[in-house]
């Protein structure tokens, strides 16, 4: 799991346009974290929201930093406020798995259909639309009705 992790990250380097995010990815890439960590989190502070996203992957995964759900969830909600898909997605995993935060199934399928919304792609969509129908399965009608009611009322700043 953590090389098709680490693949999808790397896999946003060339659409990343900011001076300073293609460094910032380099040193990621070469595993210099702590370096990177720097360089995202000053450029999260500028409004990059790429860099804000993996400044909570970092944490999520532990790459330079100890494993960190709490900081990650932080760091990957300001990026889903702004409509970050990949973020979006991570808050929705992190809500079903209970990292970081209570277990929240009805938080977590809300989350899997607004990272399907604003999913670059159509495959990604699907992702999201086919975690979503699986945790269906451990789930109410009611708290199914309510994710949905969330999701649809869910807007990026």
């Amino acid at each position: 799991m953590r090389v098709e992790t680490v693949l999808a990250a790397l896999l946003l380097a060339p659409a990343l346009a900011l001076a300073g995010m293609e460094e910032a990815v380099e040193a990621y890439r070469t595993e210099h974290y702590a370096e990177a960590m720097t360089q995202f989190k000053a450029l999260s502070e500028q409004g990059e929201v790429s860099a804000t996203y993996f400044v909570g992957f970092l944490y999520h995964h532990g790459y330079g930093v100890p494993v960190d759900y709490t900081e990650a969830i932080k760091w990957y909600g300001k990026a889903a406020a702004k409509g970050d898909f990949q973020s979006q997605y991570y808050l929705a995993k992190l809500a079903e798995e209970g990292k970081g935060m209570e277990r929240d199934l009805v938080a977590a399928h809300a989350w899997y259909n607004i990272a399907a919304r604003h999913a670059a792609n159509p495959r990604d969509a699907a992702y999201a639309r086919e975690d979503a129908r699986k945790l269906e399965r451990k789930m109410t009608p009611e708290q199914v009705a309510k994710a949905k009611q969330m999701a649809a009322a869910w807007k990026p700043e």
